[in-house]
């Protein structure tokens, strides 16, 4: 059986919590989203201020 490529679904579900904490409450909100997927195993999303940053740094496409 061949893999799926693309997100799995703890990424998935990460990055909607940490989407949504950040929508409401902003840093504060990415923080506490944080907190709550690490607690859960889910991982984390951090977002470096590092503008030479490959993964980070903004980019012109749209």
């Amino acid at each position: 059986m061949p893999r799926i490529k693309g997100a799995s679904l703890a990424e998935v579900v990460t990055r909607h919590l940490h989407a949504a904490g950040r929508t409401i409450a902003g840093e504060k909100g990415g923080r506490a989203a944080n907190a709550v997927t690490s607690v859960a195993g889910l991982g984390r999303i951090d977002i470096c201020d590092n503008p030479a940053c490959a993964d980070c740094a903004p980019t012109d496409r749209l």
